[in-house]
């Protein structure tokens, strides 16, 4: 009786571990956005008084729309219902980086 059971059970195991491999993949995303968003960050502190006020409210629209994807992508990750949900975290991460990283180009190009 118990052969069975083991047998189920690790076929169910490793039907699931695509799912929970793409669910490792997540943080390394998280962690990357997260960079870009801390590096901008910094470089916005640093700039000071040479980036006009105008400017720098844009800089920080966009990593507020950077930090709020990231929040999103997070939430996708943590509460998954299959792999839909970890590809949109990874896609919500990749969007918040790009965010951070147009926030970037934007404060080289006011003066930061």
């Amino acid at each position: 009786m118990r052969k069975p059971f083991a047998a189920g059970a690790f076929a169910v195991a490793l039907m699931l571990l695509p799912l929970s491999a793409g669910a490792f993949e997540c943080p390394k995303h998280f962690a990357a956005t997260e960079a870009e968003i801390a590096r901008v960050s910094k470089a916005l502190e640093a700039a000071g008084d040479r980036v006009p006020a105008a400017d720098r409210a844009l800089v920080h629209a966009l990593l507020d729309d950077a930090k709020m994807l990231l929040a999103g992508a997070k939430h996708n990750h943590e509460k998954p219902q299959g792999k839909y949900d970890h590809a949109r975290a990874i896609a919500k991460a990749d969007s918040a980086r790009a965010y951070a990283r147009a926030a970037g180009m934007l404060l080289e190009r006011v003066g930061g």
